[in-house]
């Protein structure tokens, strides 16, 4: 895979790919934790989120100026990473859901999105900076698609590690993880007032066609003044009791049956079919009449609302929370590696750690561009910057409201077979058994087919998906059940198992002489990009909007739209962001090499800023309109590239 390339590719992956690793790890389940640990609702998280994304991708482009102009790259790369050390450590630290606790996840993602801003654009610049030799120069898109990849490897194993070690933490605690417990707690957070008083106060002045109308005023109402009503209340407090009950069940310190909450009776409480109507009724009238006020169950015998207030409260801050924080530490432990490569083989990329200013200050052969070349580049960098903004505003919502689908909309129990795609001990034979195939039927990323040795590697792939087969999935009976955040492995998967066939496919029409250029290439993936979108929307008919459910939705779809949803943004990413980074390398006049690579980043910074604004009207829009948003952005921007494709083709050539 490296033979034709210069030896610093594979340490500058490498790095790129710890560092990312731990991102992806904490990205994975910060919504997650924001909720969860603080009980922001999703309008202030998808501010904070969209917030965090547009500083991490922005400030590359002042710390590309830091290097270009100062220290060099190298020196800023390893300042990066001792800043988000800080970073990660900080958040990795136990704390109480107060203003402490707030100030300290602020500063930690503030130092986490100033040493990403160091640390991004300057490698990539690095990896350009490679390829300036003219035994290297035809290879730049090639070695960005591997370097491409290879951050992709870290966040693919990232949220089955969050997941993993979060459902570790909880089992050591005898629990599972149940996305109904944070949601009913932090819910129980707000003030308690009468509810036809605050009708009478929501509904002054105001007019309205119908009474779905008044109850949307009234909902809208409660939200911005933090309220709830006594009814919500006593909802909040009996799906905190099922809960608690059912995880006490599960765990075995409930003995007495006549106190238990099955599996089999806590998903009945979500019954929606007539049939199941009156079971439900006379469940949750058992329920009701349990007594708590046991205090080795979290009780109190003065207060029977103890009970679920006290787990709920016990299961946040105790045991989810604490796994998030130990989670977050992995973080840390992966930018070690990271210095590690990048530090003990250094020797590898030495070479290319020069900026333009520091080789005219060693006399060196550099290419000089007049300011008409220079000023024609640059505008054609902003062009492509622009359009782009609108793809990574759609793409991010894998980590906001694409999370939200899948923890309210998307069916969290599935067969142990369904589970085969979403366990790695399933997926890993998976990607040997495609990677020993393209090994044997077309080599990998230029370099010659080996098909005996893609055989071995097939065919072991095989032997291990058949061997977890019969020991996991035959061997395990009932549902299981799957978190929201591990959704965020398959377009990370997708990248790996996809890529060589994208390389593959524009080596081949290259040869012909019929490659697009990086220009087109990012406009299909616009188109692409809409197309995922429409899958969504199609899967969204029929779904109630996120303003009309309290909690999670009472129809919910296969897991398989979401996987079919990132497999189609992933064929789109490969047609945009790879070649994009090459396109920024190629066509950066040389004095803002680090700056450009920033500038890519930067715009970047701007779309994920739109995630968090287009989140915050994911309470107010029904589902289909939402993602209808994203499909006319994706097109219409799809649409501006392809009207000026000649400008850029144009300055890619001078």
């Amino acid at each position: 895979m490296f033979k034709n390339h210069p030896k610093g590719l594979l340490v500058l992956a490498l790095t790129n790919m710890g560092e990312r690793f731990g991102y992806y790890t904490m990205l994975a389940i910060l919504t997650l934790y924001m909720q969860a640990k603080f009980g922001l609702s999703s309008a202030t998280t998808s501010l904070i989120y969209g917030t965090f994304l547009g500083l991490v991708y922005f400030l590359p482009l002042l710390g590309g100026l830091f290097a270009d102009k100062l220290i060099g790259y190298g020196k800023t790369i390893l300042l990066g990473i001792a800043v988000m050390f800080a970073g990660y450590l900080l958040l990795a630290l136990p704390s109480e859901a107060n203003a402490t606790g707030k100030a300290m996840m602020f500063i930690a993602l503030f130092l986490i999105c100033m040493g990403t801003g160091f640390f991004k654009g300057n490698l990539q610049a690095l990896v350009g900076n490679l390829y300036e030799s003219d035994l290297f120069k035809g290879k730049r898109d090639i070695a960005f698609s591997i370097f491409y990849m290879f951050i992709n490897i870290g966040a693919f194993f990232a949220p089955s590690v969050a997941n993993s070690i979060n459902n570790t933490f909880l089992a050591k605690e005898n629990f599972t993880y149940d996305a109904y417990i944070a949601k009913s707690y932090v819910g129980l957070n707000d003030e308690v007032v009468d509810e036809k008083t605050f009708s009478l106060q929501a509904l002054y002045g105001k007019t309205f066609a119908n009474d779905k109308e008044k109850d949307a005023i009234i909902k809208e109402a409660k939200k911005k003044a933090g309220v709830i009503f006594e009814k919500d209340r006593k909802d909040f407090l009996f799906r905190l009791k099922a809960a608690g009950l059912n995880q006490l069940t599960l765990s075995g310190k409930l003995t007495d049956k006549s106190l238990q909450v099955t599996k089999e009776d806590y998903q009945l409480l979500d019954s929606r079919r007539p049939e199941d109507t009156m079971a439900v009724s006379k469940l949750k009238e058992r329920i009701n009449a349990i007594p708590m006020t046991d205090a080795t169950l979290y009780g109190s015998p003065d207060d029977p609302d103890a009970f679920p207030i006290n787990f709920g409260k016990y299961y946040v801050n105790s045991a989810l929370s604490k796994s998030y924080n130990l989670a977050f530490g992995v973080a840390c432990i992966s930018l070690v590696i990271s210095l590690l490569i990048f530090l003990l083989f250094r020797s590898t990329w030495k070479a290319a750690d020069k900026t333009h200013k520091q080789q005219l200050k060693s006399n060196e052969n550099v290419v000089v561009l007049s300011k008409k070349q220079v000023r024609e580049r640059i505008i054609a960098l902003l062009l492509v910057f622009f359009v782009v903004i609108f793809f990574w505003m759609s793409f991010h919502q894998n980590g906001l409201c694409m999370t939200f689908f899948a923890r309210d909309y998307t069916a969290s129990q599935i067969t142990p077979a369904h589970n085969m795609i979403f366990s790695l001990l399933g997926l890993l034979p998976l990607v040997a058994v495609l990677y020993g195939i393209y090994m044997a039927t077309m080599g990998l990323f230029g370099a010659k087919r080996k098909p005996i040795l893609g055989c071995i590697i097939a065919l072991i792939g095989l032997a291990g998906f058949v061997l977890y087969y019969l020991t996991s999935v035959k061997m395990t009976s009932g549902a299981i059940t799957i978190t929201p955040q591990i959704f965020q492995q398959f377009n990370p998967l997708f990248i790996v198992l996809l890529t060589p066939v994208s390389v593959a496919l524009f080596a081949y029409l290259a040869k012909r002489k019929k490659e697009p250029s990086a220009p087109r290439k990012i406009g299909f993936g616009m188109l692409i990009a809409a197309v995922g979108f429409i899958v969504l929307l199609i899967a969204s008919l029929g779904l109630p909007a996120p303003s009309d459910i309290e909690g999670i939705s009472n129809i919910l779809v296969s897991p398989n739209w979401l996987i079919g949803t990132y497999l189609v943004l992933t064929l789109a990413e490969l047609f945009l962001s790879p070649m994009g980074l090459a396109f920024v390398a190629k066509v950066s006049p040389p004095q803002y090499k680090g700056m450009m690579q920033g500038g890519w980043l930067a715009a970047t910074a701007i779309g994920n800023l739109l995630v968090g604004v287009m989140g915050m009207f994911w309470d107010k829009l029904p589902l289909y309109a939402f993602w209808g948003v994203l499909i006319i952005c994706c097109v219409l921007s799809a649409m501006f590239i392809f009207s000026i494709i000649k400008r850029l083709e144009t300055a890619t050539e001078s």
